[in-house]
């Protein structure tokens, strides 16, 4: 779906997907993928990229309808900015993995300790 839209917004603006790739500073090869399909779930920090260089936004390519929101109540505007504005400061997808693994250990290590007492 996303490689769908992402595709159509390439086709109306005129752009060949080498001109898009070049835009969004990415591999054409990547971009491909994400067309075809083969790479469903991309970075946000590549949407980013993306969005940018066809004038739209994350949220448009994503799921113009936000069906993503009523899918899961828990991701809201408001944590889809957040993450936006970790992405705009340099956050990388690995950056946040790393951080939520350290997070989960943190709290295992707190459970770990309260059952203890």
């Amino acid at each position: 779906m996303i490689g769908d839209r992402i595709k159509e917004m390439r086709l109306q603006k005129r752009y060949s997907i080498t001109r898009l790739a070049e835009k969004a500073q990415i591999s054409k090869s990547y971009l491909s993928q994400i067309e075809k399909g083969s790479n469903s779930n991309p970075s946000l920090q590549m949407l980013h990229k993306i969005a940018a260089s066809l004038g739209t936004s994350v949220d448009y390519l994503i799921d113009e309808t936000n069906e993503h929101m009523k899918a899961d109540p828990y991701i809201t505007e408001e944590w889809l900015g957040l993450l936006s504005r970790a992405i705009g400061q340099g956050m990388t997808k690995e950056d946040f993995i790393e951080f939520y693994q350290y997070l989960s250990f943190k709290k295992n290590l707190q459970a770990v300790k309260n059952s203890k007492h």
